[in-house]
C-alpha cells in the first residue's frame, strides 16, 4: 500500500500521542513521505459563529476545561433537547470539520502522503456522544451520516488505557468524568470500526513495537 492513512484514537493520556510521534520518526528514516495531522475538531474557519452559538446554547460558561465540568455537562444536554438552535449550531460544526476534512486529510492524501491522523471522526463522534449522554447508536449514525463522506482510514489503532492511568499521566483533565465517560465509548468504537487495539498502560516499548508492526503490515499489501 502506496500511502495510507493511519488513524490514531484514544483517551487524552492513553499513550496514543508518543506513538504517533514515534511511528512518524520510523516512517521518516525509511524515506516515507509522512505527516502528523491533528484532526481533532477546532473551530478555525468558522470561528465567530461557533463560538457565538455556544454562548447562546450554554448561556454560561463554554469551555470543559474551565469551572464546573459536571455543571457544563449538565447544562450542554440541556441545551441540546432544546432544538433548531442547537440544530443550527450542529451544522455549523459540520460544516467546519469538512472544510478541516478537505483541506488536512483528503489533499494531503491526494499528493501521495502517508498520514498518521491524530483523532479523526471516530473521536469526534465519540466526544458528541458523551456530551449528550449519547451510545453507539448515535455514534454509527454521525459516522454514516454525517461524515460518510470522509475518506476512510486504511487502519484504526485504539490505544487502551484505563482511566486511572491517562489521569496519573495528565494533569490538565477537568474532572475524572470526562474520562470515564468516554471510555466505554471508545471501546464500543473500536469494536464497531474493527480498530487494532494496543494496550498503552504497560510496557511503553512494547505499545510502540506493536504500532509499528500494525503499520508495517499495510505496506505490505499489495
Amino acid at each position: 500500500m502506496k500511502n495510507p492513512i493511519i488513524c490514531f484514537m484514544g483517551l487524552d493520556g492513553s499513550g496514543k500521542s508518543t506513538s504517533i510521534d514515534y511511528a512518524y520518526e520510523q516512517l521518516k528514516k525509511r524515506g516515507i513521505k509522512v505527516e502528523i495531522v491533528r484532526a481533532a475538531y477546532v473551530v478555525q474557519v468558522m470561528s465567530l459563529f461557533i463560538k457565538l452559538g455556544k454562548k447562546i446554547i450554554l448561556r454560561e460558561e463554554s469551555d470543559p476545561f474551565k469551572g464546573d465540568y459536571k455543571a457544563y455537562l449538565e447544562n450542554m444536554r440541556k441545551q441540546s433537547q432544546k432544538g433548531w438552535t442547537y440544530e443550527i449550531f450542529s451544522a455549523l460544526t459540520k460544516i467546519e470539520f469538512d472544510l478541516q476534512i478537505f483541506f488536512r486529510i483528503k489533499l494531503k492524501h491526494l499528493r501521495g502522503t502517508v498520514l498518521l491522523v491524530d483523532r479523526y471522526i471516530y473521536d469526534n463522534a465519540v466526544t458528541y456522544a458523551a456530551n449528550l449522554g449519547l451510545g453507539k447508536e448515535y455514534i454509527e449514525e454521525t459516522i454514516s451520516k454525517k461524515w460518510k463522506r470522509a475518506p476512510k482510514p486504511d487502519v484504526i489503532i485504539y490505544i487502551k488505557t484505563p482511566v486511572e492511568v491517562c489521569l496519573s499521566r495528565k494533569n490538565d483533565i477537568p474532572d475524572p468524568l470526562y474520562l470515564q465517560i468516554r471510555e466505554p465509548l471508545y471501546l464500543e468504537t473500536a469494536k464497531m470500526y474493527g480498530a487494532v487495539t494496543i494496550s498503552g498502560e504497560g510496557d511503553k516499548q512494547k505499545m510502540l513495537d506493536e504500532v509499528m508492526k500494525t503499520i508495517d503490515a499495510l505496506f505490505e499489501r499489495d
